[in-house]
């Protein structure tokens, strides 16, 4: 798939969720490699990666249509696990309210 319709992928999800999206969720993986091919690799501790996803949520930042914030992970003892950070995405106010280049055709 080409990077355009991934990017209109990532920003239709990021609008039905207005939370935001975090790098690292399993079903976000799962669904943008079936939804987009893109390759998915499985961490030592069983959980999916995808470099792609992590690319097109960088060019949508690089691009201000995306603004990322850093969470860390914690388990339910108070001790950080692996990986120990990630960032959760969301949209800028202007790729939530107006037609972006994405969006064109």
């Amino acid at each position: 798939m080409m990077s355009k319709p991934r990017y209109r992928w990532l920003l239709n999800r990021l609008r039905r969720q207005p939370g935001g999206l975090e790098e690292c969720s399993p079903d976000l993986i799962v669904e943008y490699s079936k939804a987009t091919g893109a390759k998915m690799l499985y961490r030592l501790n069983d959980y999916p990666r995808c470099p792609q996803l992590i690319r097109d949520f960088g060019k949508l930042v690089q691009h201000k249509l995306v603004v990322r914030k850093r969470s860390f992970l914690y388990d339910l003892n108070g001790s950080m696990v692996a990986p120990r950070s990630t960032y959760i995405y969301r949209l800028t106010p202007a790729a939530e309210n107006f037609t972006t280049w994405v969006d064109r055709e």
